[in-house]
């Protein structure tokens, strides 16, 4: 891609270059006139001011006369610079300290609350950048403006005390828009960041009051767009603390980052977020699945959440936001901290969603869910996550750590490492299996330093001396394409694997995933029509691990082992490049401890 690039969807309603069409405010007749400022201003070269004598009340105002009115889409908002040179000298934000004003014709304007003494950048002072979404209830109404006719615009005090020197009220430049700042394409030494965005901001001639640079912090508010449809972004940046602004005036939608196109690539390491305000807290929505990194991040006070299968968010915190929606994202070593959400922190789709969050911990807020899984019942693993201050057993309080949203079926919810969470369930029968294990192969050929192999074919067993069978004596009948197996006391569970052998029909031979059935049979799917029963002398032994070792080389698997159990093992590839010669292993899967091996297999070609 080329150097990142940054802009905005803002349109002009006046810079205050000039006093042109500015006058003061309809009804207002204590303050002086409009004055073109060449010293406090923001934008530009100059400003708009005005004297405004000995008077208190609301007595003065500036305004400004578009002389059209402004073709609007909902969604929008005025963004406007304000000055009050005296802070303690105007009201507080919620007796309209400083309003702005937005009408059909003069005399005629919704006001809406901008500034305070107490509110924004007051007691201290100076420029102001205010959202106010127009379609917002307003705070005050003077006249019979005309709803969607946007005209006239006015910037109002509301003055405590007498402020007779100099022109304290300043105006800077008025613009409308969805309040986007949106970043393009980024390439190694120039990939988007923060700073990048602020650069191009703060530049005299925009001061779009998006996203600023202030004290060590970054100000922003409206709509961060990371990528759009038509042009991907390389995003990344590091160790920055983003302040979000306060906009009681808008929508709660008004503050949000958007990524928009696939093809973007989004690195976030170490960036703390903090909402100021409740109104818009800022939302974050992953409209195309991009490759988005997340780690080490703190999003404090923040809204909604939604991410998408790509995204990876690691060592995260996630405190007093709205709902966070994984989407299939991978979760692990976050921290959910409440949630501001009406009945649950985190909510993922499916069971499969769910184990992607993994040694994360879970800390009530006193009266919501920690976890809601929804979707079709399946067997799941929640591996190493812990859950704080839920309730301490099940039921449908509503403060239960995990809720099973599922009407109907069956799972296992295997509790591997962490701490066991309370469940509530909407039907589904929900089987808590805790104090589960990881059995682990690793398998790397012998080069130096060695490569991780994938597609080696690895078969771990159980042998004699644990909780499980090896090589049991069974019996087997078979219904259609189902066989039954009768194996008395066989302590497994559904989705376990067990390898039949013996049977003179081969069809019944093989390694198979179980539906148990009773302590003492279950069943599996069979190919073909072989005689039932089966004949010659089948024998069941538990199987730990069946399969392909994926890109990293491993295969696993995790399960509650109620004592230690002996194993043996292979892993062979002898049908596709590289060809290896098989390496096998005996062991133990340890009770309290799981099993990890890793075996090196030597070249056979």
């Amino acid at each position: 891609m080329a150097v990142a690039t940054y802009g905005t969807d803002l349109q002009t309603v006046n810079l205050a270059e000039a006093t042109t069409n500015w006058s003061e405010m309809t009804g207002r007749t204590s303050g002086g006139a409009a004055t073109q400022e060449n010293r406090a201003y923001i934008q530009g070269s100059y400003a708009v001011s005005q004297s405004t004598g000995v008077a208190t009340g609301r007595t003065v105002g500036l305004q400004y006369d578009y002389l059209s009115n402004i073709s609007w889409t909902s969604g929008w908002v005025f963004l406007v610079w304000q000055y009050w040179q005296a802070p303690k000298a105007i009201g507080t934000w919620a007796d309209g300290g400083m309003r702005f004003a937005v009408g059909s014709s003069a005399g005629n304007v919704n006001l809406w609350n901008a500034q305070g003494n107490d509110f924004g950048r007051n007691p201290y002072g100076g420029w102001a950048n205010v959202a106010v979404d127009p379609q917002y209830t307003p705070d005050e109404i003077i006249g019979t403006p005309v709803a969607g006719d946007y005209r006239i615009f006015c910037s109002a005090p509301y003055l405590l005390a007498a402020v007779s020197k100099g022109n304290p009220h300043c105006v800077d430049a008025i613009r409308y828009g969805r309040g986007q700042l949106k970043v393009e394409y980024g390439e190694a030494a120039n990939y988007g960041t923060f700073l990048g965005m602020a650069t191009a901001n703060d530049d005299g001639s925009a001061r779009w009051g998006l996203f600023s640079y202030q004290f060590g912090s970054y100000i922003w508010k409206g709509l961060m767009t990371l990528g759009t449809s038509t042009n991907a972004v390389d995003f990344r940046d590091a160790n920055r603390n983003i302040v979000i602004d306060d906009c009681p005036r808008t929508y709660a939608d008004f503050n949000k980052i958007e990524i928009v196109n696939a093809n973007s690539r989004v690195d976030l390491t170490a960036i703390s977020f903090l909402a100021l305000g409740t109104t818009a807290r800022g939302n974050w929505i992953t409209t195309n699945d991009a490759d988005i990194n997340i780690d080490g991040c703190t999003f404090t006070d923040m809204g909604t959440f939604g991410f998408l299968p790509v995204s990876t968010i690691l060592n995260s915190v996630f405190r007093r936001c709205n709902l966070v929606t994984t989407g299939g994202a991978t979760f692990t070593d976050c921290t959910i901290d409440s949630t501001n959400d009406a009945t649950r922190a985190v909510t993922a789709s499916s069971p499969a969603n769910a184990a992607l969050i993994t040694g994360s911990k879970f800390i009530s807020s006193g009266t919501k869910h920690g976890l809601e899984i929804t979707g079709t019942a399946a067997n799941m693993t929640l591996t190493n996550d812990t859950w704080t201050g839920y309730a301490a057993s099940d039921g449908s309080t509503g403060n239960e750590a995990v809720y099973v949203n599922i009407a109907t079926g069956t799972m296992d919810l295997v509790i591997s490492g962490g701490t066991t969470p309370s469940v509530r369930t909407a039907g589904a029968t929900v089987t808590v299996i805790s104090g589960a294990v990881s059995a682990t192969v690793k398998v790397t050929d012998t080069s130096v330093p060695p490569n991780n192999t994938q597609n080696a074919r690895v078969l771990v067993q159980a042998t004699s001396g644990g909780p499980f069978p090896a090589n049991a004596s069974v019996s087997i009948t078979r219904s259609a394409s189902t066989a039954t197996v009768t194996h008395t006391a066989h302590a497994m569970a559904t989705n376990d694997k067990v390898l039949i052998k013996g049977a003179n029909e081969i069809e019944y031979n093989g390694v198979f995933t179980i539906t148990k059935i009773d302590a003492d049979s279950y069943s599996y799917t069979v190919s073909g029509t072989p005689a039932t029963p089966a004949t010659g002398s089948p024998t069941s032994t538990f199987v730990v691990l069946s399969g392909l070792t994926d890109v990293n080389g491993e295969i696993t698997m995790s399960r509650v082992f109620s004592s230690n159990q002996p194993v043996s093992g292979r892993a062979r590839k002898s049908s596709t490049v590289p060809f290896l010669k098989t390496a096998n292993f005996t062991g133990t899967v340890s009770s309290s401890a799981g099993l990890s091996v890793t075996l090196q297999m030597i070249a056979d070609e």
